[in-house]
């Protein structure tokens, strides 16, 4: 089976049939309403900040901008870095572009910010997946080795970069697929808990309307 296979097979494994786009944009507007701007922290201890906001236009995207200050990323200037996520799709949403500018690279920020989102998605009842293998550079490969390395112990990547098996992980991949296929039962129960996170989520945001002062 060739990489390509595996992914296709992998992803329609894991996808949710009960997914409701409407339901986690509005989660994500949420989150990124309340608090736009984020500080973030690299495994080296380097502090960045993080912008979040939904693109104009009809395909509206989630995207992530990185700056070196909190003041660059209040007004949008001097961004160091960028994460555009394309729309998600019966539960999996993959990264359309992503950069670090070449001064900030190799600092670890790819990594808080894929953390960062990752967070976000999961709260949304989203699964942030990694691109298609014909797709991938070798850097991005590294990053999501270290970060998930169920999902792409079996690109090519693997072995030109000298990177050993996973061997735990094989079982999601067997023939019969059952590793996969156990996960695909779990969905109904982590359907329930999205739509009660929803529930909550708008409760706590209706109560923070109505505490706001009036103005008028």
């Amino acid at each position: 089976m060739t990489p390509s296979a595996r992914y296709e097979r992998l992803m329609f494994l894991r996808r949710d049939d009960s997914f409701d786009p409407a339901a986690s944009e509005a989660i994500l507007a949420l989150q990124f309403e309340s608090e736009p701007v984020l500080k973030i922290q690299t495994a080296g201890k380097r502090t960045f900040f993080l912008r979040r906001h939904f693109s104009e236009g009809e395909e509206s995207q989630a995207v992530y901008r990185v700056f070196s200050s909190e003041g660059s990323a209040e007004t949008g200037e001097d961004e160091v870095g960028y994460c555009w996520l394309r729309r998600p799709k019966n539960g999996i949403v993959t990264i359309a572009c992503a950069e670090v500018k070449e001064g900030f690279r190799k600092k670890g920020i790819a990594t808080a910010v894929y953390d960062c989102i990752v967070k976000d998605m999961e709260r949304a009842g989203v699964l942030l997946w990694p691109v298609s293998p014909t797709k991938m550079t070798d850097e991005e490969f590294r990053v999501w080795w270290r970060r998930s390395p169920a999902l792409v112990f079996y690109y090519p990547h693997r072995e030109r970069l000298g990177f050993e098996p996973r061997h735990e992980f094989e079982a999601l991949l067997n023939e019969s697929g059952t590793g996969a296929v156990r996960r695909v039962d779990a969905q109904p129960a982590t359907a329930s808990r999205f739509r009660h996170k929803l529930r909550t989520m708008r409760r706590w945001f209706a109560s923070k309307v109505s505490r706001a002062p009036r103005t008028d």
